[in-house]
């Protein structure tokens, strides 16, 4: 298994491995959960912490089982999500 270095920058929250790079915009999420549900790898968890918006936000910190199947980028409402290998 690789390792997951998953850091906060700002607004973003970014799950990285040498395979693929997965941000979390926090200042865009709402926390609906969608990427959390339909992932078919379960790489997002709750964070333990509340947003600027006041809500809990995924993280990526499974990015090593990512298949880069983009669904949690291009099912999230607000596009607070960038897949990247």
């Amino acid at each position: 298994m690789a390792n997951v270095e998953v850091k906060k920058e700002g607004y973003l929250s970014i799950g990285k491995t040498e395979a693929v790079e997965i941000s979390v915009d926090t200042f865009l999420c709402k926390g609906c959960g969608i990427c959390l549900e339909l992932c078919p790898r379960t790489v997002f968890e709750w964070s333990k912490e509340l947003s600027e918006k006041g809500v809990h936000y995924p993280l990526p910190v499974n990015a090593e089982k990512c298949v880069k199947c983009k669904l949690c980028e291009l099912l999230c409402p607000d596009f607070a999500i960038a897949v990247k290998w």
